[in-house]
């Protein structure tokens, strides 16, 4: 069975080693680029990193960086008064590194990746969204607009998010691949992520989009338990920028993309009030690789 992820964060990283254990599921993973940035003079790609850590079992124990990791390059760094907020992990600094000096010689994100991935074991096709320049920006009181890091990290998501673009999704082209498998696929799951920061990044690439409303069989997983985000500011971003609370705004956030939400037992009252889509419930909070199993399990039976 042909299974395709669209993934931003960590829990759409722990669904996706949820995919990964299942026999006879080919697993292709599109994930959000939206939050790619220059730290340091080398390019990051957390997202996809997250997701690489994750399906190699390596991830750190909040499910992003590197298990075990070091912080000596980083700490070094204030000696010359250098901004180290955003913190890379030696381990996580050699990844990087490596990403930045292929790129600077004309290699293609979705190429440097799979070589990334091959590196590690991984069995899953990770595929970015696309190859071009593409930025989630927020605007935020006072200072206006923002990078994704600056508000993600540096400001620990605490401002109030007014509006979202993502700068470059009008010339963005889908990364080789992306489409033929989505198009082939038995089954595209949008993964429990934040809608507008981490999935809307993704389908503001037009082409990718398009693809995604063609398909018959779209399911998304709810990232909101109790109707509120366990980490991230899914909920409060949601809110800010107009949608209804819980998760009719998760149906709100993906109109005409999904056919099917899947909500946590907790939310159990929405399958009386939500009428656009069909919705179900199960148990989604996987953090553990078991938990993910039994969730994505039930995605492909249902």
């Amino acid at each position: 069975m042909r299974v395709v992820e669209l993934s931003g964060g960590v829990g759409g990283a722990r669904l996706a080693r949820g995919f990964a254990r299942l026999p006879g599921v080919e697993l292709t993973m599109i994930v959000n680029v939206g939050d790619d940035d220059q730290v340091h003079g080398l390019h990051v790609s957390p997202d996809l990193d997250t997701v690489t850590y994750m399906l190699a079992g390596l991830e750190g124990p909040q499910g992003w960086g590197r298990m075990g990791d070091t912080f000596t390059v980083n700490e070094e760094l204030a000696r010359f008064g250098v901004d180290n907020r955003f913190q890379l992990g030696d381990l996580d600094l050699a990844l990087n590194i490596y990403r930045t000096e292929r790129l600077a010689r004309g290699d293609r994100l979705s190429e440097v990746t799979q070589d990334i991935s091959n590196a590690f074991g991984i069995a899953a096709l990770l595929i970015p969204s696309t190859d071009d320049r593409l930025a989630t920006e927020v605007k935020v009181p006072v200072d206006g607009w923002i990078s994704f890091q600056e508000y993600f990290v540096i400001r620990s998501h605490e401002d109030r998010v007014e509006e979202v673009r993502y700068t470059g999704a009008r010339d963005a082209r889908p990364s080789a691949g992306v489409i033929d498998a989505i198009e082939s696929a038995d089954l595209v799951v949008v993964g429990p992520s934040n809608p507008p920061l981490s999935i809307w990044p993704i389908l503001a690439v037009e082409d990718i989009e398009k693809a995604v409303r063609r398909h018959s069989n779209v399911v998304g997983v709810s990232p909101l338990v109790g109707s509120r985000a366990l980490k991230g500011p899914a909920d409060k971003v949601m809110a800010s920028l107009g949608l209804p609370p819980g998760n009719a705004g998760v149906v709100k956030a993906y109109d005409g993309i999904i056919d099917r939400l899947v909500v946590h037992f907790d939310d159990s009252e929405d399958l009386a009030t939500i009428a656009e889509v069909e919705v179900t419930t199960f148990q989604t909070l996987i953090g553990t690789v078991d938990a993910a199993a039994r969730l994505a399990a039930h995605l492909v039976e249902a």
